[in-house]
């Protein structure tokens, strides 16, 4: 049996967050009218989770589920453009040096390092090539006839999903792992189920709640 260590991306390895950089990308090629709709659509969530009438779970997700429509209609090439700009012009320049020494580290050692998150597979697939990561886990979105079809796959890759899909994941590829020798890092509380498969959870630049509860449990947290 191997041993693993689980990232998750926005907050953790970046400071960047996903969805930001494909709206940015689709309002500068063409469909600032599909970027303003998907702003207006998910912008009540901001006032519902300030009032604190939803999670941070509930408050993420549809963000994440709506937003294969700023890439519907898109051939393959035209894809593969808009998700490599967002993860090498968008995200990476935004990454968080210690995390990402901690994540070559653990490659140095021979450990298997997955990255696990909810944004879009094809972005975090160019991230994980980048890094030389083992594998990557996210959020599917479909693909038809040549076509992207605008439908996120459920579920997103989030809360205890995170776990479920990373585990599904590791035994298609028939890998092994001895969880409670393997690490997890991550920011915030709704990846707790990802903390929980591990004996090495690492809070990252935690939200409060995750702070807290970290210190409850004796969890390692990086600052």
């Amino acid at each position: 049996m191997k041993i693993g260590a689980f990232f998750d991306v926005d907050g953790t390895l970046y400071k960047a967050n996903m969805w930001r950089g494909l709206v940015q990308y689709a309002s500068e090629h063409g469909r600032k009218n599909d970027a303003r709709f998907y702003w207006m659509r998910n912008l009540p969530l901001m006032l519902l989770r300030k009032l604190s009438l939803i999670d941070e779970e509930n408050f993420r997700k549809p963000w994440v589920s709506t937003l294969g429509m700023l890439v519907q209609g898109y051939d393959q090439a035209q894809g593969d453009a808009a998700f490599r700009w967002v993860a090498e012009q968008y995200i990476e320049p935004t990454g968080l040096n210690d995390i990402i020494a901690c994540l070559r580290d653990h490659l140095a050692q021979g450990h298997v390092v997955i990255l696990v998150s909810a944004m879009l597979a094809p972005t975090l697939q160019v991230l994980g090539e980048n890094l030389d990561v083992t594998g990557t886990v996210g959020t599917e979105v479909e693909f038809v006839n040549g076509r992207y079809t605008g439908r996120v796959i459920p579920p997103v890759c989030m809360g205890v999903d995170k776990a479920k899909l990373a585990r599904e994941f590791l035994q298609a590829q028939g890998i092994e792992i001895d969880f409670k020798a393997s690490y997890a890092y991550a920011d915030s509380y709704s990846d707790l189920s990802l903390f929980e498969m591990v004996g090495h959870p690492t809070a990252v630049y935690p939200d409060v709640e995750l702070a807290a509860y970290a210190q409850e449990k004796n969890w390692q947290v990086i600052r």
